[in-house]
């Protein structure tokens, strides 16, 4: 398959960076071509303008700044995120990178006769998000997971409609052990033998 994996994190020493390595690897020996897109190294800008957002429904070829990141997107077959998860949703740059390049004519066209919009990325068959959380398990359901709702139900709606889904989770990162962070380096890899 044809993998972009999308990275979100500003330090590239970062345990999410060793999650990336390992991500890119595993991927790579099953075989998949990978794109690997660090948002941060690539210096990708985040900040939906005031002309950005008047271009909004537009269609793309109005918007050259973001040609490259639609061309990858819609090379891709999969789509995994690699980002730790900060106040309950994924870090500024990921956001904003869905917001300025998951446009009308990318993700999803609003069809004037209809009130739903129709989505255009069909190409990806497979979703995936690895991602680490400060605080434990029983703390983000409470605040019930708004990252997870975001891509597993927002972005969902916009792809394949058979799309597999993974969402691999390690919580409690603030007071893991390295024990524990290499257990979940080993998940990660055995989450994406596919």
């Amino acid at each position: 398959m044809r993998v972009l994996l999308v990275f979100g994190h500003p330090v590239p020493e970062s345990f999410a960076a060793a999650i990336r390595d390992t991500a890119v690897a595993t991927l790579d020996a099953s075989g998949h071509d990978v794109d690997l897109l660090d948002l941060y190294a690539e210096r990708f800008d985040p900040v939906l303008s005031v002309k950005a957002h008047a271009l909004h429904l537009d269609r793309p070829e109005t918007k050259p700044e973001i040609s490259e990141y639609v061309r990858r997107l819609r090379w891709a077959e999969a789509l995994v995120f690699v980002y730790p998860t900060w106040l309950g949703g994924p870090p500024a740059i990921i956001k904003g990178w869905i917001d300025r390049v998951w446009v009308a004519g990318v993700a999803f066209e609003l069809p004037s006769n209809r009130r739903r919009i129709a989505p255009l990325l069909r190409n990806i068959r497979r979703l995936y998000v690895i991602t680490t959380y400060g605080s434990s398990r029983f703390v983000n359901v409470l605040e019930g997971e708004p990252g997870k709702r975001m891509i597993m139900r927002g972005l969902r709606t916009l792809v394949h409609p058979r799309c597999r889904r993974g969402w691999v989770a390690f919580y409690g990162m603030d007071h893991a052990t390295q024990s524990q962070r290499a257990a979940f380096i080993v998940r990660v890899e055995r989450e994406l033998r596919w």
